[in-house]
């Protein structure tokens, strides 16, 4: 196997490699009375979500050289010698496991046990009480929110970002995504120094009580300088500043070449959970917005804190908006409105994930279709509307014409979850045209 080496300096360049997961049966497994624990507002049908996800893979392959799954590149790393144990002894420390689930993870096949992690055990028999007396338990809990594959890791550059969730529902994943990138294959060949954040090691070695929370939804690569990284409810401003720190230093060791990092400070409220819920970049000069949070003279408009990397100490300034402080570090975005210009639909539709876009290639970007109004919008601003059935079901069209489209994903069950198509990817490499 061909190793991956990282490489994202931008939302939008053409996608190489992406990672996603289709939902497994760790949906099937999730009952409503744990559901919002889970971090879901209702239990999917997986079927449906299935068949919804695989129709959004076929899309992702009609440009991406590969698009792999996260399940399958844990099984492979869980594969390399002494990976399965040492695995297993840093979950029992992080969610303090029992010895008796430790010891079913190690009598399974290396692969077994893997997909087990993901899609959780649940208890035969509760010996003396039904579930309804206790309440439902799991021997070991499902993840389902690893359909959202954007959140606990990011690549930057060529560097990358284990990153620490904000939920006891997810704290599974980072480490998930830590034995993938230090033991897989592909990947392995990565150093060390390219670890720009990890907050699971030092927890593991007891180094850290509590880690600072950040979580891939809210960063968002720019360009081959430029940063922004949402302060939300998911991330705190205490994991921006130590991210801020290992890209300076990166900097100016010459091992990355990021000059500034914006802070948008976001209300922390569900609704708006990351960044990339109310604002995504589409193409080259375009990018899609929640407006009251950006657009105009709203009193909602999002203060930004600008970082200059490039200096020995970090240095802040205060700016009104995103849109203005990214002109003042050369990117001059147009905004298109989500939900259209009716504020009903823009609140709606920024619900729906409808600012949640994502670019296969400059100005190639999938939503929902129950988006209607962003449609729209969009097609207002020159792009096709192109139904994923209609492409895959049409060899012929080309996605890298150079004419904008925007590939409407089947969301029935997929936009129940709360996430829209760039929480479901996580690209590990780009090629600029």
């Amino acid at each position: 196997m061909d190793p991956i080496h990282l490489s994202v300096f931008s939302e939008i360049d053409r996608l190489k490699q992406v990672v996603i997961h289709n939902p497994g049966l760790e949906v099937d497994l999730m009952v409503p009375t744990i559901m919002e624990k889970l971090l879901f507002d209702d239990i999917l049908h997986g079927e449906q979500a299935r068949d919804e996800h695989a129709l959004f893979r076929g899309a992702l392959a009609r440009v991406a050289d590969e698009v792999l799954d996260i399940q399958d590149l844990f099984v492979e790393a869980m594969a390399e010698e002494g990976a399965k144990l040492a695995f297993i002894e840093d979950l029992r420390r992080l969610v303090n496991l029992t010895d008796a689930t430790c010891n079913l993870l190690r009598d399974m096949p290396s692969d077994q046990c893997a997909r087990s992690i993901i899609t959780g055990i649940a208890w035969d028999d509760i010996p003396g009480h039904t579930h309804w007396q206790r309440g439902f338990e799991y021997r070991l809990r499902p993840i389902p929110n690893l359909l959202f594959m954007r959140d606990p890791a990011a690549v930057l550059g060529t560097a990358y970002s284990i990153n620490s969730m904000a939920t006891w529902a997810r704290e599974r994943e980072p480490l998930i995504l830590s034995y993938v990138f230090r033991h897989h294959p592909r990947l392995r060949h990565t150093p060390d120094r390219a670890r720009l954040y990890d907050q699971v090691t030092p927890l593991l070695k007891g180094e850290i009580r509590a880690p600072l929370a950040m979580e891939g939804g809210d960063m968002l690569v720019l360009s081959d300088k430029v940063l922004a990284i949402g302060c939300s409810e998911r991330t705190s401003t205490d994991a921006v500043h130590h991210l801020a720190e290992s890209l300076r230093d990166h900097y100016r060791s010459g091992e990355t070449g990021f000059e500034h990092l914006l802070m948008v400070l976001m209300p922390p409220i569900r609704s708006a959970m990351h960044l990339d819920t109310v604002f995504t970049r589409t193409s080259q000069d375009e990018c899609l917005v929640f407006p009251p949070f950006f657009a105009g003279k709203s009193s909602e408009l999002l203060n930004v804190m600008s970082i200059d990397l490039r200096n020995e100490e970090l240095r802040f300034t205060t700016q009104p908006s995103l849109l203005k402080s990214l002109r003042q570090v050369g990117i001059d975005l147009k905004p298109i409105a989500c939900g259209g210009q009716d504020y009903i639909k823009q609140q709606r539709e920024q619900w729906t994930d409808g600012a949640n876009a994502f670019a296969m290639a400059p100005g190639v970007i999938f939503s929902y279709s129950r988006n209607t109004g962003t449609a729209e919008e969009l097609a207002k601003n020159g792009y096709t509307i192109l139904p994923v059935k209609k492409l895959l079901a049409d060899p012929g069209i080309n996605l890298l014409d150079g004419k904008k489209y925007l590939i409407q994903l089947e969301c029935g069950e997929l936009s129940r979850a709360r996430g829209g198509p760039r929480c479901m990817t996580m690209p590990l490499s780009r090629v600029s045209a």
